[in-house]
């Protein structure tokens, strides 16, 4: 039965080879159907698979494949709104090898798995982030490159301290206490918070939310994290209680919420805001994961599940507005684009945390979470990144309806106007029955 465990792997795997090879010659569509249908296999293989992959490297457990469907979604989004002109044709291989990584990640068990997984998603993305070949791309590819070696050289040197300390490479082994194992666990966690986007290690998240294809952004934003959230709630439940890793993930946390929505108010950009406000998010789940609450896990797997559909709906709308996804430049859209002006107004009310959009259940989970760990200053930290995070969601938000001039945004593509469409609808749909997310989230936690 471990090769049916393994069967979502290999179609992402298997997917993104033939791809490539005929990226040099066959019609861009047909690299894009194929592409799509891979990930549609390995998101049914994800989901109804009942194999179990070798224990010692990966989990079989509900946790890994419901991180890795998220990651297969993620996929198909990001190749939805890959733009012809800017993408050539190796780009859906590139978003098939990101989202493989994701899910090798997901179910890591083993430091083996646990690097291969962070570094498939971080070699493809900056391949991914260059494509454009713009000044931009070029900066925000260069940026992940360096960040990116100094953060593999610092996971890595965090892995060699814990094998030091037990001899044993799997994740369980960081149970055990001793000066070695608390600084491997230190430079494990700052590995760890540069995917993650957490100050002070999120430096290259703007400029590849605002230089980068937004399919690079949604990789980024949805599929990593997500995939890094689930290391780090496994990591939570084995780290010693008294030890650095929970008052280090407060700190990061608190640090990201309030530098990242302190930098998203400046922000006149679209990309930009959302890249700040990313790093604001990884921080509320950073307080979520440092409290020690039977709830932690869930609310934090929850937070970002829900954020998703949110951030692919803006980052849509982005691609569609090009240069003009600024404060003025959107002006009017809920007029000129009634489609992606709503998409856009649901997606930003949503992340801001507003009833009736599945936000305002995320951020319920978040200050729950915090109240019921009896922790004060964080809730506090909570309370006001969000409060900061209100008025800049709002002021976009208003400018998409105002009548004083239209913003000059193309129509979108098919694909395009689908993936606004049910992103939207999801927002909408989980924010009026949230327990059609929050079921499989329990049910993935033991």
């Amino acid at each position: 039965m471990q090769g049916l465990g393994l069967a979502p792997f290999a179609a992402l795997g298997l997917t993104a080879v033939v791809t490539m090879v005929l990226s040099a010659r066959a019609p861009d569509a047909i690299i894009r159907g194929l592409a799509g249908l891979g990930l549609v296999a390995a998101l049914i293989l994800s989901v109804g698979s009942t194999g179990t992959p070798p224990p010692d490297l990966l989990a079989g457990d509900a946790l890994a494949r419901f991180g890795s469907a998220l990651a297969c979604l993620s996929g198909l989004a990001a190749l939805a709104i890959l733009r012809p002109e800017t993408a050539p044709p190796e780009a859906p291989a590139l978003v098939l090898l990101a989202t493989l990584g994701a899910a090798v990640l997901s179910g890591a068990t083993h430091a083996a798995t646990l690097f291969t997984g962070i570094e498939l998603v971080t070699l493809a993305l900056i391949a991914l982030a260059v494509l454009p070949r713009s000044g931009a791309a070029l900066e925000a590819g260069y940026k992940l490159l360096v960040l990116g070696g100094l953060g593999a050289a610092t996971l890595l040197m965090g892995l060699a301290l814990g094998f030091a300390q037990t001899g044993d490479l799997g994740l369980s082994a960081w149970a055990a206490q001793g000066p070695l194992a608390t600084l491997g666990a230190a430079f494990l966690l700052a590995g760890l918070a540069f995917k993650f986007a957490l100050v002070p290690f999120h430096m290259w998240t703007p400029d590849v939310f605002a230089g980068a294809p937004a399919a690079a952004s949604v990789v980024a934003g949805v599929a990593s994290k997500v995939a890094v959230a689930i290391v780090l709630v496994r990591l939570n439940g084995v780290m010693p209680p008294d030890g650095i890793w929970a008052p280090g993930l407060a700190l990061l946390g608190t640090a990201s919420v309030l530098l990242g929505n302190l930098q998203a108010l400046r922000q006149p950009s679209l990309a930009r805001m959302l890249g700040f406000s990313s790093i604001a998010h990884s921080g509320y789940v950073a307080l979520i994961l440092a409290t020690p609450t039977a709830t932690a896990s869930a609310a934090a797997i929850f937070y970002l599940a829900a954020t998703a559909p949110a951030l692919i709906a803006a980052l849509a709308v982005a691609v569609l507005a090009e240069g003009a996804a600024s404060l003025t430049g959107l002006r009017g859209l809920a007029w000129s684009r009634p489609l992606a002006g709503t998409a856009l107004a649901v997606a930003l009310l949503s992340l801001a945390g507003l009833p009736a959009a599945v936000g305002f259940w995320a951020k319920l989970q978040l200050f729950t979470a915090l109240a019921r760990a009896d922790s004060p200053g964080l809730l506090a930290v909570a309370i006001v990144g969000s409060a900061l995070g209100l008025y800049f969601y709002l002021g976009f938000t208003l400018a998409l309806f105002r009548r004083d001039s239209l913003a000059p945004v193309r129509p979108p593509r098919a694909a395009e106007t689908a993936v606004l469409a049910a992103a939207a609808a999801t927002v909408l749909g989980l924010g009026v029955l949230p327990s059609v997310l929050l079921s499989p989230v329990l049910a993935s936690l033991p």
